[in-house]
């Protein structure tokens, strides 16, 4: 399995679309800080987005953003036009098309959010700036501007079903902006970076294929095509991590996610996740973590 999908599959991803603003200038908006993973879209005319007090960067038609949970994001037709707290401007909406602002040039944006499993969505967040401003590049992503003009059309004429429609559309728009901007930024370190690595992708997709496989110095670097010790450092020069490092804490990773399903006995859990036993696996579990996987479960449920 692709790392990438296997983050994604393990985030589980439930969408909302919040709604199309159509302000007119002078206009501005402000958001909360939120649980959730924001993004919204340029679909005609320009604006600026404001990320935590940080210098406003310039939105044009066909450009987006992704923020991380807990950013303050405010959107305006100007960088220092006043903005309204978005309860205010959705207060009469119910969902449905914002119209706000002045009677000057008109824009009009595609605003949602996406709820998601935190601790699924780790490896990723982890990665991402506390904003990610998608270009409009036609080239360089057309299933992105695709998948934008879809979701535009599905919720400027909602039909029969629009709602689940716009909710896989909404999942998919995320996954092609995550992966247009990594594409974009060529990261130099991480698992991104390993991915991107040809002697390092075919032992990284094995690893994730196979977390289960008892896996070796010896067995990696074959995958490789390397000795143990060119292996090993180019392994840490790439990810930051030695080969042993990395395993154990996608390991412990999996096995979070695999712990939010309570009928799976612990023992089950170990075996999948690559332990020989529960003893094992809750004592890696604890030196990663710093509490065992029963107590980590049982936080679960309250």
């Amino acid at each position: 399995m692709d790392p990438l999908d296997d983050v994604f599959a393990a985030m589980n991803v439930s969408s909302a679309l919040h709604s199309r603003l159509q302000p007119r200038a002078p206009w501005g908006v402000s958001f909360i800080k939120s649980a959730s993973i924001r993004f919204g879209f340029m679909l005609e005319g320009q604006g600026w987005l404001t990320v935590n007090g940080q210098p406003p960067q310039r939105l044009c038609s066909g450009e987006g953003f992704i923020a991380r949970p807990g950013v303050l994001l405010s959107l305006s037709d100007e960088p220092h036009t006043p903005t309204l707290a978005c309860e205010e401007v959705f207060a009469d909406c119910a969902g449905k098309s914002a119209v706000f602002g002045g009677e000057g040039e008109g824009a009009e944006l595609l605003c949602g959010w996406l709820t998601f499993d935190a601790g699924g969505a780790q490896p990723l967040l982890s990665l991402l700036p506390d904003c990610v401003v998608i270009p409009a590049d036609a080239g360089r992503s057309p299933l992105l501007a695709a998948t934008l003009q879809l979701l535009a059309l599905e919720t400027d004429q909602p039909h029969l079903g629009s709602r689940i429609v716009i909710s896989r559309l909404a999942d998919v728009l995320f996954v092609q902006a995550i992966r247009t901007h990594y594409q974009q930024i060529q990261p130099q370190q991480g698992w991104m970076a390993a991915l991107a690595d040809g002697r390092l992708r075919p032992v990284i997709e094995k690893i994730h294929q196979r977390l289960d496989f008892p896996w070796r110095l010896s067995e990696m670097a074959k995958q490789a095509g390397m000795s143990r010790s060119a292996f090993t450092a180019h392994f840490k020069q790439v990810t930051g991590e030695t080969p042993g490092d990395y395993l154990s804490r996608w390991r412990i990773w999996r096995a979070r996610c695999l712990l939010r399903h309570p009928e799976l006995a612990l023992e089950t859990i170990a075996q999948r996740v690559g332990y020989d036993s529960a003893i094992t696996f809750g004592r890696a579990f604890k030196r990663h973590e710093g509490q065992t996987p029963g107590e980590y479960r049982r936080a679960l449920a309250t």
